[in-house]
């Protein structure tokens, strides 16, 4: 993969492999139509590009893992409809559309993260073009770390979390799960189903971990950014929402400067595939000048 518009080709066609794979899925049709309006055209889609671009370090091109790219957003997309829910951040938009609770209904919303949850381990379980033993290793990663050790488990956390209370240890151990172990499923899928052994694989595990610290980072500070007023009191939604934060613990500058530092932590471990990582790279870098 290359920057800019071979990632809007990957984007298409992980939309178009939706629209057919739910076109043959016998979902009646009022499941169909929210999938479609809450995925397809919708979000950047980062995750399969990561993906998308672990597996280049290892000579594998994209349109060979569409499906666990698809898969992977499958499980992202779920995971935003269901915190976007009255009971998790209560959102009515995301993107500047509305949220799927409030485009249908709370019960639609619901059920339609729940057939997409399945629908992530149906994809990867039929690829057929992967062997068993690769499909079990990729089932059983994304499950950790999508579930109660991994992001579910991130997500209460953070449901929890008491800023005034929380320390920076608290609050990396939350982010991790909640946002870094998908880009970790991300990373160490390429050395997977390449089969290139567990060096790789713990060398992109530990740069998931760092490019979803860098990822979490920059996201505190667009929140910080992205001011609401209240009473003449200009707050972010995070400290709105009583939210515990990098930014909150470490103030603006400093956060900036950690985020920094991990972003020299990523290049390093990456030095052992050269200039195929070079987009890789490019990514970490980008991220703290992001403002969505």
């Amino acid at each position: 993969m290359t920057l800019g518009k071979s990632y809007n080709i990957l984007r298409s066609e992980i939309d178009q492999l939706l629209i057919r794979k739910i076109g043959i899925s016998g979902f009646p049709a009022t499941l169909v139509e929210p999938i479609k309006y809450i995925f397809v055209n919708k979000g950047k889609k980062v995750r399969a590009i990561l993906l998308a671009e672990s597996c280049t370090l290892f000579g594998i091109h994209y349109t060979k893992i569409l499906q666990i790219a698809l898969a992977l957003e499958c499980i992202h997309t779920y995971s935003l409809i269901h915190d976007d829910l009255p009971a998790m951040d209560d959102d009515d938009y995301r993107r500047g559309e509305l949220t799927l609770h409030k485009k249908y209904d709370e019960a639609t919303a619901i059920l339609v993260g729940d057939a997409l949850i399945s629908l992530a381990f149906e994809l990867i379980s039929g690829e057929k073009d992967l062997s068993a033993e690769c499909r079990v290793k990729l089932i059983n990663n994304l499950a950790l770390y999508s579930g109660g050790k991994g992001m579910v488990g991130g997500q209460m956390l953070d449901l929890r979390l008491n800023p005034e209370e929380a320390s920076i240890e608290s609050i990396k151990k939350m982010q991790q799960m909640k946002t870094g172990d998908l880009f970790c499923f991300a990373f160490t899928a390429g050395p997977i189903i390449a089969g290139s052994g567990s060096d790789d694989e713990e060398k992109l595990f530990e740069f998931g971990k760092l490019f979803g610290l860098i990822f979490q980072i920059s996201d505190d500070l667009i929140d910080v950014e992205s001011t609401l007023t209240e009473a003449g009191k200009s707050v972010n939604k995070d400290q709105k929402m009583d939210k515990a934060t990098y930014v909150d613990h470490y103030g603006i500058e400093e956060a900036k400067k950690l985020m920094q530092n991990y972003i020299k932590e990523a290049k390093v471990i990456l030095e052992k595939y050269g200039s195929k990582a070079r987009p890789l790279i490019t990514l970490c870098e980008s991220l703290p000048n992001r403002r969505s």
